[in-house]
């Protein structure tokens, strides 16, 4: 095939490789949750936030109880789409939300993320619903999330359930040196989209 030819194939099909690439907005806009998601909007640190989240009613009759789930650092409400199921057909309320930062929730430009911050926004939420009991489930970094949120909430926690949790070990008894802020930084300013699409196949998804 000759060059010129080659080029000209290749100037037809990438305008349709390009119209099949999906295209999200800075709030995922675009893209189809597995359950109805919805906005909760609120004051937070200053300023008005909304925070995305997933409420489905039991699929069957009611047991009377709610799940919350907390998704991990790499996840978010949506990924939750196959948990749900199961537990709403048992007869489980399930909030899913996406915690400040992530998916169709706000993105402030100057947040200070803690994990008390984090359950102070979900209990908001959560009493924004009239919820007052809830069995709580974190998954990853969610574990540490379910966890501040459990001894935060106590009153409010009749279960506390973690999956594949992160942050609960002491590495610094381990040995794992700490890092400075200013040396967090500078890694997180060497990562790009490449970089980040490699660590997610490499650990998520079994290459």
């Amino acid at each position: 095939m000759s060059k010129w030819l080659a080029a000209l194939i290749m100037s037809v099909s990438l305008p349709l490789f390009a119209a099949e690439t999906p295209s999200y907005g800075p709030q995922l806009q675009g893209f189809e949750y597995p359950y109805p998601a919805q906005n909760f909007a609120f004051d937070s640190q200053g300023e008005q936030v909304q925070m995305g989240y997933m409420d489905i009613k039991p699929s069957h009759a009611s047991n009377g109880r709610t799940v919350v789930l907390l998704h991990g650092k790499n996840f978010c409400g949506a990924t939750w789409g196959g948990t749900i199921k199961p537990l709403s057909d048992a007869g489980y309320r399930m909030i899913a939300p996406d915690q400040i930062g992530f998916c169709r929730s706000s993105k402030p430009e100057h947040y200070r993320y803690t994990f008390e911050q984090l359950a102070q926004n979900t209990n908001a939420l959560l009493t924004h619903l009239g919820i007052d009991h809830v069995i709580v489930l974190g998954h990853s970094m969610g574990g540490m999330l379910a966890t501040r949120f459990a001894l935060m909430y106590p009153q409010q926690v009749d279960q506390l359930v973690l999956v594949n949790p992160i942050g609960l070990e002491d590495w610094k008894a381990k040995g794992v040196p700490a890092l400075t802020f200013e040396q967090w930084y500078a890694r997180d300013l060497k990562t790009n989209a490449d970089s980040i699409r490699k660590y997610q196949q490499a650990t998520y998804y079994a290459n």
